[in-house]
């Protein structure tokens, strides 16, 4: 049986609450800005760093060029100066100089230059006077953020330091050379020999900055997009938490909801807009016997009630079933709405009448046999002393005329009338006395053919067959072998009634589960339809002789031991009554009824 859907509309809480929202901007807000402003000090540094190597690389550069060319080549300062120039038109160069240590300039790489004392000499502080050390600051200039590094210029340190007295060139001389040069080295010497010197390479920051803006866009960027991607994970984590949650929510709500519908003791099933079968319970299959794929008429026309006012509809279904009979429900139907106003199937709630209507008319039964009891029980004290003096008039009246044949008849007649009504009347106090039981173990099959032995002669006489089938793996019940004895001699009895001569009474035990199940067969001449309602009432009896007490004292019987009883019957084919009897504890009573030790 398929599932029917129904589509559910509810509003569903906010999967993140604000709390945590605010919670993760909290935390990640710092984390994001520390990392920024960390790749950004980095980035700083690093641009530093390229452009001091830059610088000092350009100083050492320039200082070997000076050194070799000074040494070997007698330059001058025009040399220098020209050098100089070339030098400064390299990308990200500034500006290149040399100063004295007073902070004349003795070369710049902007002619005009030359001669000027150096206007940042006074924020300068002491230079280093090892010749190897390099020093750096930045400075703003009407050009743009400048680097600057420095560093002692000594370009003759190793000529004048590494060479002794000789003809090429000395401490305190003047190097000889073609003519000419004299000028030269004398102003070289003057220049670069008397005191300190220090080279500038000013590096031009301004080509950068627009480098550092794109970085530093570039990093922000990263850093946000870094930040929206842990945000989105810790919400995501915070949505899938909820949706677990939700979704473990809706199983256990749905558990829950299935187990209560399955369980319920009245019948539910949904049909679609065609009055298919989508759904049935439990208790639903066990009312029907079978679901059927659609709905009967009888159903499907009182939901078609619903289907144009709305609201619920409550009625009383009967249906025809031709291997269970007639059952009839009490069922309200209603419907299942869907979106605009329309309805996507029904819902039927019902229960069974038939049960309410067996137990009711069990009550007026119990009525009637508990007025029937009070009755009883004056009527037949009334009634059997007048009998007794009738059978006592009767005998002497047959012993005073026994030669009268005739009236010796009759007075036989009213001796047996009296003895019928007698015990009449004492089924009438056996049946409106209560009953008390004696449970015991009971060999089944020898209580069975000890029973029928009791009515051999009567079965004899009329040529009644008789078949037994013992089929059960017990031998012995807890019961009162008594009654059950009461009880079948009575089945008996009304089965020779109805055969006539040459049929056949079938009497079979079978196991039924913990119980045991007996049947008492027929093949006489069946029971109407409309009696078959009746036949366990008082005084009710379609025989002419009978006395309508028979199947009410079995019945009765039934309901002391706690078990039940039904009956099937065709006309002209036959009986069988279905005897289902408990295994009841020996020497336990059931409640109710009353055990005799």
């Amino acid at each position: 049986m398929n599932r029917f859907k129904l589509s559910i509309t509810r509003k569903m809480p906010g999967l993140v609450p604000p709390l945590a929202l605010v919670g993760v901007l909290v935390v990640l807000l710092p984390v994001f800005i520390l990392m920024t402003l960390d790749r950004v000090k980095k980035q700083d540094e690093f641009i530093q760093e390229k452009f001091l190597i830059t610088g000092t690389s350009l100083i050492r550069t320039f200082e070997a060029g000076t050194r070799i060319g000074l040494g070997s080549m007698q330059w001058g300062t025009e040399r220098i100066q020209s050098m100089l120039e070339e030098t400064a038109g390299q990308p990200d160069v500034a500006y290149i100089m040399i100063t004295d240590a007073m902070g004349k300039i003795i070369a710049h790489s902007d002619a005009a230059m030359v001669g000027k004392i150096y206007d940042g000499w006074a924020d300068l502080g002491p230079l280093p006077r090892e010749p190897h050390r390099i020093s750096s600051r930045s400075l703003n200039t009407p050009d743009g953020p400048v680097l600057e590094v420095a560093k002692r210029f000594v370009p003759f340190n190793l000529i004048l330091r590494g060479r002794g007295p000789g003809p090429g060139f000395g401490r305190g001389m003047i190097p000889s050379g073609p003519p000419g040069s004299e000028l030269l080295s004398r102003l070289s010497f003057d220049a670069f020999g008397q005191t300190d010197h220090y080279i500038f390479a000013g590096m031009s920051m301004t080509g950068v900055q627009a480098a550092q803006a794109q970085g530093l866009k570039n990093i922000v960027v990263k850093g946000v997009l870094f930040f929206i991607f842990c945000c989105s994970g810790i919400i995501a984590l915070f949505a899938l938490q909820a949706y677990n949650a939700a979704q473990s929510s809706l199983e256990r709500v749905k558990a829950f909801s299935d187990n209560v519908v399955q369980n319920m003791p009245s019948g539910l099933i949904t049909l679609d807009t065609h009055f298919n079968v989508t759904f049935a319970n439990r208790a639903a299959e066990k009312i029907l016997c079978e679901i059927p794929a659609k709905a009967c008429p009888e159903m499907a026309a009182l939901a078609a009630e619903i289907s144009g006012s709305g609201g619920a509809v409550s009625g009383e279904v009967a249906l025809n079933r031709k291997e269970h009979g007639e059952l009839r429900l009490d069922m309200t139907v209603s419907a299942i709405p869907a979106d605009e106003g329309q309805i996507q199937g029904f819902v039927l709630l019902f229960r069974d009448l038939t049960q309410i209507r067996d137990l009711k008319k069990q009550v007026e039964t119990n009525q009637r046999l508990a007025a029937i009891g009070k009755l009883a029980a004056g009527v037949a004290h009334e009634i059997r002393n007048p009998l007794s003096s009738i059978k006592g008039f009767a005998t002497y009246f047959a012993r005073q005329y026994e030669n009268e044949p005739e009236d010796v008849e009759i007075a036989k007649i009213m001796v047996q009338e009296v003895e019928r009504m007698n015990r009449s009347i004492t089924q009438l106090l056996e049946f409106a006395k209560p009953m008390a039981v004696e449970i015991k173990p009971t060999r089944i099959e020898p209580l069975i053919r000890h029973t029928l032995k009791l009515v051999s002669h009567d079965l004899e006489k009329q040529k009644i067959c008789v078949e037994t089938d013992i089929r059960t793996r017990r031998e012995t019940i807890n019961t009162d072998p008594e009654r059950i004895s009461q009880l079948l001699l009575n089945l008996y009895m009304n089965a020779l009634n109805a055969m006539d001569s040459n049929g056949i009474l079938h009497v079979s035990a079978v196991d039924a589960g913990n119980n045991l199940e007996i049947r008492v067969a027929d093949n006489g001449c069946g029971i109407r339809s409309k009696d078959l309602e009746r036949i366990f009432d008082p005084y009710y009896t379609t025989r002419a002789k009978g006395t309508g007490l028979g199947l009410s004292i079995v019945h009765r019987i039934i309901e002391n031991l706690n078990g039940e009883i039904r009956v099937e019957s065709h006309l002209a084919k036959g009986t069988v009554f279905y005897i289902t009897l408990p295994d009841t504890e020996s020497g336990q009573a059931e409640p109710g009824t009353e055990t005799i030790k």
